[in-house]
């Protein structure tokens, strides 16, 4: 039987924003271009991939569907934090803030398998150049992608099904800008360790196996290659890296600390950069320092002609 207390959640408060309306127009003026450029580029990056014949190769395959996961992850969140920035307050549906929570959860776990993919891809193509079409046939890239969204889909499933099982009886108010796991159990009149102790295993086993894996890869790499060979990888490797560390950073950050340690503004503003920031990051990191890319881009927009001094 429901406690006396138990409140029945149907719409969930968002006020995660400033109360100062000059800082909120400011926050808002800034965060505007910087979602639309995500969204501009990772979409124009997933396209120019799949028109592109001289892209078709295993690594631009999985950065296609790191586009698409950096896709997902600023549009399930953004419009909301933009709507708030404007009115100061949102105001989400229980189902709406479930999906927003399940499509955070599942993108971040998904994006980090993905990541160790394209490590080992980096690894069969720098270490094994002989053999690389068959160590990363077609068939084994859809798999491993599959697998990536498969296990991104379970963990973010597990964590907002049972965050919304749930009684809440301390409001509908979240002190965020939008439906993420440790403000919705703090809503909770029930016991969470269940979900705190979820949310750092599979959390947890996600990302330190994907870590592991990618720094295995590079360590073989670098056993391969040497330091000087490695100099010359850089071109792939570096922009690989440099998405990897932040993007690791920033969810170990989030989500891998002793339940008491979340400071609100902090992880709000963690959140944001994961959210808003990240996604604008990732086309940039992977495209203007690639050759191939500005070339097939300058071979769509210009017929062939040179940009960017490439």
């Amino acid at each position: 039987m429901a406690g006396p207390n138990r409140t029945e959640v149907t719409d969930f408060l968002l006020v995660g924003f400033s109360s100062r309306r000059d800082l909120s127009l400011l926050l808002f003026s800034l965060a505007l271009p910087v979602f639309l450029l995500g969204l501009v580029g990772n979409l124009g990056l997933a396209v120019l991939i799949w028109v592109e014949r001289s892209l078709h190769t295993p690594m631009y395959y999985f950065l296609s569907h790191l586009a698409l996961l950096d896709l997902c992850s600023c549009c399930a969140v953004s419009p909301v934090m933009l709507w708030g920035l404007l009115a100061g307050q949102a105001t989400l549906p229980g189902p709406v803030c479930t999906l927003q929570l399940f499509l955070f959860a599942a993108a971040a776990d998904a994006e980090c398998c993905l990541l160790a993919v394209m490590a080992y891809d980096r690894y069969a193509a720098i270490c094994r150049p002989l053999h690389y079409q068959a160590a990363v046939p077609p068939h084994l890239c859809r798999g491993l992608v599959l697998g990536s969204y498969a296990a991104g889909a379970a963990s973010g499933a597990v964590h907002s099904g049972l965050a919304f099982r749930l009684p809440f009886c301390r409001g509908r108010t979240l002190d965020h800008f939008f439906c993420i796991i440790p403000s919705v159990l703090e809503l909770a009149c029930a016991d969470t360790s269940l979900n705190q102790a979820l949310l750092l295993a599979i959390c947890g086993a996600i990302q330190s196996v994907t870590l592991l894996t990618i720094l295995a890869s590079y360590r073989l790499i670098l056993g391969a290659v040497g330091q000087v060979g490695l100099r010359r990888a850089a071109s792939t490797c570096g922009s690989h890296l440099a998405a990897v560390a932040v993007l690791y950073g920033t969810i170990i950050f989030m989500y891998l600390r002793p339940e008491g340690s979340y400071a609100p503004q902090a992880d709000k503003m963690a959140a944001a950069f994961y959210t808003v920031v990240i996604p604008t990051l990732n086309p940039a990191i992977y495209s203007l320092r690639n050759a191939d890319v500005k070339g097939a881009l300058a071979k769509r927009l210009l017929g062939g002609r040179r940009i960017w001094g490439g």
